[in-house]
């Protein structure tokens, strides 16, 4: 009797134990199959993070043979969009020794957005910096590697985070920080933080490098030999660069240009339609220097607003431009009379030691949308530097990027 009662039971032991094994076994080839899709990604980040430069777009460097391993398979399908500086990714995992008839496989989606930290941050500055100036709002990131030192009053920082590589001291009263705040050293004075404080400097924060062989070898337009000034011109369907005092006029392609100045000291000014960056390099001590502007006219540097044909100060519509000095760059307002204010538009970026230099009358001010990576000594009366979040969505070309994975999912 007692067998008639136990024999189902065991039955139903056998049956749940053959059950419970069959789903651990699936369970097990599930995350092999999804990790086998991970591993594409992982491939691709470190692919990315190896050169903030290339291979972020092209079909060759993005191009993944099938990959045998001993327990699957897998592929992947990418699709580039250079225009959004983005990636899209499908990479399919495959567990067994079949690829066309795998145990189990898994699909994933993921999506990269490369970023340039020169679009990034308003400012960002490799060593100390002081702010000694009064009533000054300041928006857009932060990043000085660094001791900020902040003596003057009514300071306000907006749209953080504020990241200081050391000390940050603040004698000036009343100063705000509407964001959080990073510091790997100590803090002197009592600023009012709206967010988080963090005594601490994030591990990934890495200065970027600008590699001249970069815009020697992909530059769309050379200029060498003689010192040149560049005016750009906007047309409602396309846009172009004259040089000064020749009969060049040099169109703009819609995916954008790079200028290369290979030892020689350039002027800029204009309204521009289109990506551009123009970079210089130098092996003569006086050449490779930028300037934006003239002193004998009003030569402000504006982005084309196809909306009302005339200038705007944001990169929203698309257009976008970057000066890359190796030795310099120099706002130039206009200082013969009637002397003007000077408009400047852009990413400026000086590998040169020195600070960025503004001239100007005492009397007017200087007002620059877009980053910069130097303290600017000034000449003019006053100044605003404004940071445009759109930068980041419409970056000049050839600028470094960093890949951030801004969305995946396994299935």
């Amino acid at each position: 009797m007692l067998a008639v009662f136990l024999l189902p039971f065991v039955i139903y032991l056998m049956i749940t134990a053959n059950n419970l094994l069959k789903s651990s076994f699936k369970e097990k080839q599930q995350k092999m199959a999804g990790s086998l899709a991970s591993n594409v990604l992982v491939d691709f980040m470190r692919q990315f993070s190896q050169s903030y430069y290339e291979g972020h777009y092209d079909s060759d460097a993005l191009a993944r043979n099938p990959v045998f391993y001993s327990s699957g398979f897998s592929s992947v399908v990418t699709e580039a969009d250079p225009q959004a500086h983005r990636l899209f990714i499908h990479a399919s995992g495959k567990y067994g020794r079949d690829a066309a008839a795998p145990l189990s496989d898994r699909q994933l989606y993921g999506a990269v957005q490369f970023i340039s930290d020169l679009t990034d941050y308003g400012t960002l500055v490799n060593g100390p910096f002081t702010i000694s100036g009064s009533d000054i709002v300041y928006h857009g990131k932060w990043w000085v590697t660094g001791n900020l030192s902040i003596t003057g009053s009514n300071v306000t920082f907006m749209g953080g985070p504020l990241i200081v590589g050391g000390n940050l001291s603040v004698t000036g009263s009343n100063v705000r920080i509407n964001g959080d705040l990073y510091y790997n050293g100590t803090l002197t004075g009592a600023p009012t933080v709206t967010g988080t404080r963090y005594n601490f400097y994030p591990s990934d924060m890495v200065y970027p490098s600008l590699k001249d062989t970069y815009y020697r070898a992909n530059f769309n337009y050379k200029i060498s030999g003689s010192d040149r000034t560049l005016r750009f011109n906007a047309h409602p369907s396309s846009g172009t660069f004259t040089i000064v005092g020749t009969t060049i006029t040099v169109p703009v392609p819609d995916s954008g240009m790079i200028v290369y100045g290979d030892n020689v000291n350039l002027t800029l000014y204009g309204t521009v339609r289109g990506r551009v960056t123009v970079a210089t390099s130098n092996t003569s001590a006086s050449k490779g220097g930028i300037t934006v502007g003239l002193s004998n006219q009003v030569a402000d540097l504006l982005y084309y607003d196809p909306l009302t044909g005339g200038t705007t100060t944001s990169a929203v519509s698309g257009n976008s431009l970057a000066a890359l000095a190796s030795n310099g760059i120099t706002f130039q307002g206009k200082t013969t009379n009637p002397t003007a204010n000077l408009t400047v538009c852009g990413v400026f970026f000086n590998r040169g030691s020195a600070n960025m230099t503004a001239n100007g009358n005492s009397s007017r001010r200087m007002y620059l949308y877009g980053t910069r990576n130097k303290p600017v000594t000034t000449g003019f009366g006053g100044g605003s530097y404004t940071y445009d979040a759109w930068l980041n969505s419409y970056p000049p070309p050839g600028l470094p990027e960093r890949p951030l994975l801004v969305n995946w999912h396994l299935r």
